[in-house]
């Protein structure tokens, strides 16, 4: 192999900002600042964490600010999310491409408050059945929690319609952003997004360990905190203090990874999604056509405008895993193989458990690089 190839940028995204990564190398150098809301000394830390939670409510178009929560990932969100708004006999709503990041705590708070979880059925393309969604709205649930896009199969759910419908039955609202934040335009108020949870290491660029929550003030209010503890401030109370954003933010913040998501934002937004969009779509566009004749079958539906820029794909000559092991190892492609840790989305595809080889790309991904996991492909399945 002449050079790797990284094709896994819905694992994560390797090529960092240069605009981002200069202004963290200055930050790390001149400003090392003292713990948030934990010392006599001026906080400038405070500033660049203000600006990250405004930068983040502008990109999400959140009216007041102080409603976007910090936490360590979009994992530790979602089960903040569930653990605070779940109560027992609560009914939760969920689509059958969710991820275990959802599944694992709804089957845990299944065991443990008795909660109950109701399906959405999809076809093998990741689609919504819309007749179900209806009939299962109106049983009134308390919540419905959606992936924007499946991360195996890559279809993106038509939220705004969805969530429309929920909100006229006073259902909560929670979308899981962790493959669309970045690629699409996200928009808390038109697409009647009740909670919205995000992660900053994949589209949104910034370094890993820093994720997040949105919430609407009326959510905020009624959802409990799950995690407790110091916020610097109202020390004098043992109970968590109910103003926001530190009833759901304990513990020391990770200012670093803040200001790494503050300023890949900004460059998100000066290139604008638009254009990304236009680039990643046309490289996956061009890695559909490249392996259209090939004896692969792609999970999914094939239309590059109804899916994020991955596709997930199963040979009949080699299983998932040595085929990508054997990509690397004679090509230095990287991919994902396996379940993706959503084994119910290969369910619906038809590939559990064996799984599959996922082939996801960025803004850096070049014509190039596809060319080259095209002729891999080609060699290794013919």
């Amino acid at each position: 192999m002449e050079k790797e190839i990284y094709l896994n940028y819905a694992g994560t995204s390797i090529c960092k900002p240069k605009p981002m990564i200069d202004a963290l190398c200055h930050y790390l150098q001149k400003n090392q600042w003292p713990n948030h809301n934990r010392s006599f000394v001026p906080d400038a830390n405070a500033h660049f964490i203000f600006a990250g939670r405004e930068q983040v409510g502008s990109f999400f178009h959140v009216r007041d600010a102080s409603n976007v929560v910090f936490t360590a990932n979009i994992t530790t969100s979602l089960n903040m999310i569930l653990h605070g708004l779940l109560q027992p006999g609560s009914h939760v709503v969920v689509s059958r491409l969710e991820h275990n990041a959802v599944m694992r705590p709804l089957h845990l708070l299944q065991e443990k408050r008795g909660i109950q979880v109701t399906t959405l059925a999809c076809d093998w393309q990741g689609r919504l059945c819309g007749k179900d969604l209806e009939e299962i709205l109106e049983t009134k649930p308390n919540m419905l929690l959606m992936t924007h896009a499946s991360n195996v199969l890559g279809t993106i759910q038509p939220i705004r319609e969805v969530f429309q419908k929920a909100r006229e039955y006073g259902v909560i609202t929670v979308l899981d952003t962790a493959q669309t934040a970045g690629y699409l335009p996200i928009h808390m108020e038109a697409d009647f997004i009740d909670v919205l949870a995000f992660t900053g290491h994949k589209g949104l660029q910034a370094l890993s360990g820093i994720g997040g929550f949105v919430l609407r003030p009326e959510i905020a209010e009624i959802m409990e905190p799950w995690l407790t503890g110091g916020t610097g401030n109202f020390s004098h109370d043992l109970t968590q203090p109910a103003v926001m954003p530190e009833k759901f933010e304990s513990g020391t913040l990770n200012a670093v990874g803040i200001f790494s998501l503050s300023e890949s934002i900004k460059y998100i937004e000066e290139i604008g999604l638009e254009q990304i969009r236009v680039k990643e779509s046309a490289l996956t566009r061009r890695f559909l056509d490249g392996i259209g004749d090939l004896p692969v079958s792609v999970l999914g539906c094939l239309d590059e405008r109804e899916r994020v820029p991955l596709v997930s794909l199963i040979s009949e000559k080699i299983p998932a895993g040595d085929l990508s092991f054997r990509l690397y190892n004679e090509y230095g492609i990287m991919t994902r193989s396996g379940l993706h840790c959503a084994p119910a989305a290969h369910q619906v595809a038809g590939t559990f458990p064996g799984g599959a080889v996922r082939f996801s790309f960025g803004y850096d991904t070049t014509e190039e690089e596809i060319g080259i996991a095209v002729r891999a492909l080609r060699e290794l399945t013919t």
